[in-house]
């Protein structure tokens, strides 16, 4: 992804990220290239990234109003939504879960958000 893309997403979506995510974005990790993560996990799409959070920012989340801390950076395929609080300058990663109606800290950082995504899609 580049700068432009990244001003897009921000432009579009209303939201200021954080510069730690913009790094993600910017340097997307070699380790997810050419995984499903690109399409999923760790979206490496602005206009996906748009759609995704504006979807939820307007019509709500199973029901519910979606937070405006929380940003969405990928998916897991059942309906549960990887994020990341847009408010903290660090990067760390959520899991909004559908079921429990909750967001439960899935990674501290971005090491260890690869680390487990890798393992959860093999």
């Amino acid at each position: 992804m580049n700068q432009e893309e990244i001003e897009s997403i921000e432009e579009k979506t209303g939201i200021m990220l954080p510069e730690s995510y913009k790094q993600v974005l910017l340097n997307y990790p070699k380790e997810l290239l050419g995984t499903e993560a690109e399409d999923f996990g760790l979206l490496n799409d602005a206009e996906v990234i748009i759609e995704e959070n504006n979807e939820v920012r307007g019509n709500g989340y199973f029901g519910e109003a979606w937070p405006e801390r929380y940003f969405i950076i990928g998916q897991n395929g059942c309906g549960d939504y990887y994020v990341i609080n847009h408010e903290n300058q660090e990067f760390s990663v959520g899991l909004a879960c559908h079921e429990e109606m909750a967001c439960n800290p899935y990674a501290a950082n971005l090491a260890e958000f690869i680390s487990k995504y890798l393992n959860e899609i093999k």
